[in-house]
């Protein structure tokens, strides 16, 4: 029997995680809930759990497998999407960008928009956003597949629908809190699979690059300021991706916000994302170093061999069949969190956003309730779909910054345009999404094309973010009124009297501290 276990540890380890999943989704299950309840959960969860269900809905699966696989086709540039993609932004969403969320007492990112702009602009924001949870779950649908196909040898879309069913199940019956709970399962699961990888690649610094030269094996010596040759550049990292696309998701991503939002008091949710920052510092290490060691481990990586499958196929070489069983499950099980989180994400968005405010406003809760679970229904078939168009990208992450390129970077333009300027109105925020995401179309149909050289698919994803953004706050301002008498609509600002108070004193010396760790390890590996 002993035996059995042991050759068959995989199927048995994974096999216990589903039923623990879906009994999970029983236990969360609330005979009599509101729509927001079971939707959102919206001040009703402790801080400890907040903190890991914000952690795990950004440093889940889908980014490691993406970070390891960009480790290993650009190398040590992979740690950009830490350091300078996450932790600068995520202090500034803790110190100012957060008080007037909880000041707001919006429940979600649409609710600003139409708390500034007015319903027109949450309705597009609702409907944008919807369409990229469907993709970024398709993404983690994709993913999963891999890693069941690399590990097992499960066909693809076995794989898709095995997993898909799953977090259905769990979903339609505990609803948000389940995805939560689940969350933080799975993030002990892949500290606990991936952790000894790691530690076996770092010790006596085996999994850095130092035979490569250049980029591979340095951040910052041999980056060009801007280039249409390298595979990375200064200004599409600082600006691009530094700016545009980090402070973008960090500070209006409906996900994030929704798990933060949870929180009770104010002061707890401003805590989350400076915590939730050195959970990122960790994270980052089994995001990339497994990745630099795979590249001479694993023959024909990048060629015959996906990236995508990097870090499962060096679990398979390196684990016994009991840690391989382990591994596989912490990926699978951070995959399917990450699917979770994007369902969960269209259901709400779907129900309370769009279907709630235009469609039918005088329904009982429970009617809502409903139309949230036929939403997670078909968010998983239509992500089920969407996972076979990450085929057509050289990694994942690749595909995600795209997503996030063309969609998000407007929307974060006109959120940063609804605080600053006043008298841009609904009219200029609509006007400023529709060209900057239109450019950053022109731009990707331009490098695919040809007319438009860059060295990396993904430093053109940082560059057009840059001209998405760029266009977006110049058409915005130019689509608005001189007059600031036509805005109706309330005008949040960044209070400095909340973020400089005497009781944030233990927020700002905890941000001095992260920020210092970041700076250090950019010199570090400089």
């Amino acid at each position: 029997m002993k035996d059995v276990f042991t050759q068959h540890a995989g199927i048995f380890i994974l096999a216990a995680y589903f039923s623990v999943t879906v009994v999970i989704g029983w236990f969360s299950l609330r005979s009599r809930v509101s729509a927001n309840s079971f939707l959102n959960a919206t001040r009703a969860l402790p801080f400890p759990v907040v903190i890991l269900s914000y952690v795990s809905a950004n440093s889940g699966a889908l980014e490691i497998l993406g970070l390891n696989a960009a480790a290993a086709q650009y190398g040590v540039q992979a740690f950009h999407f830490y350091w300078i993609g996450a932790i600068p932004a995520m202090i500034f969403l803790s110190i100012w960008v957060m008080p007037m969320y909880r000041r707001s007492g919006i429940r979600s990112v649409p609710e600003y928009f139409e708390l500034r702009y007015g319903p027109d602009v949450r309705l597009l924001n609702a409907c944008v956003v919807a369409t990229m949870r469907l993709l970024l779950g398709g993404i983690n649908l994709y993913a999963m597949a891999q890693v069941l196909q690399a590990i097992l040898g499960l066909p693809f879309l076995s794989g898709v629908l095995l997993s898909g069913s799953v977090v259905l199940a769990s979903m339609l019956l505990g609803g948000i809190r389940a995805t939560i709970y689940n969350s933080i399962l799975q993030m002990g699961l892949m500290l606990c699979g991936l952790v000894p990888l790691v530690l076996h690649y770092a010790k006596g610094r085996r999994s850095l690059p130092l035979v490569d030269s250049g980029m591979r094996g340095h951040l910052w010596t041999s980056t060009p300021l801007n280039s249409t040759t390298s595979t990375f550049d200064a200004i599409g990292v600082v600006l691009g991706l530094g700016f545009v696309l980090s402070f973008g998701y960090w500070c209006t991503d409906f996900v994030l916000m929704q798990r933060a939002f949870t929180a009770r008091t104010d002061k707890a949710a401003r805590m989350v994302p400076v915590w939730a920052g050195f959970a990122k510092l960790l994270f980052s290490m089994i995001g990339v170093l497994p990745g630099l060691a795979a590249v001479s481990r694993i023959p024909g990586l990048g060629h015959s061999v996906r990236y995508d499958q990097a870090l499962p196929l060096l679990m398979r070489m390196t684990y016994g069949p009991v840690m391989l069983g382990l591994g596989l499950t912490a990926l699978v099980a951070g995959l399917m969190s990450g699917l979770a989180a994007n369902i969960s994400a269209f259901s709400a968005l779907w129900t309370q956003d769009i279907y709630r405010q235009s469609i039918r406003k005088d329904a009982s809760e429970s009617h809502y309730v409903w139309m949230g679970r036929f939403a997670y229904l078909f968010a998983a078939i239509v992500g089920g779909s969407a996972s076979y168009l990450t085929i057509l990208f050289g990694n994942l992450m690749e595909h995600i910054q795209l997503i996030f390129s063309i969609f998000a970077s407007p929307f974060w333009a006109v959120f940063l345009l609804g605080i600053v300027a006043q008298r841009v109105n609904a009219r200029g925020a609509i006007a400023g999404l529709i060209s900057g995401a239109s450019i950053g179309l022109a731009h990707l149909v331009a490098f695919g094309a040809g007319w438009i050289r860059y060295g990396s698919v993904m430093n053109m994803t940082f560059h057009g973010a840059i001209y998405s953004f760029t266009t977006a706050i110049v058409v915005g301002l130019l689509a608005s009124p001189r007059e600031t008498r036509d805005i109706q609509q309330r005008v949040l600002t960044l209070d400095s009297s909340v973020a400089f108070g005497v009781r944030t004193l233990p927020l700002w010396c905890l941000s001095f501290v992260l920020l210092s760790v970041a700076i250090a390890l950019n010199v570090y590996w400089r």
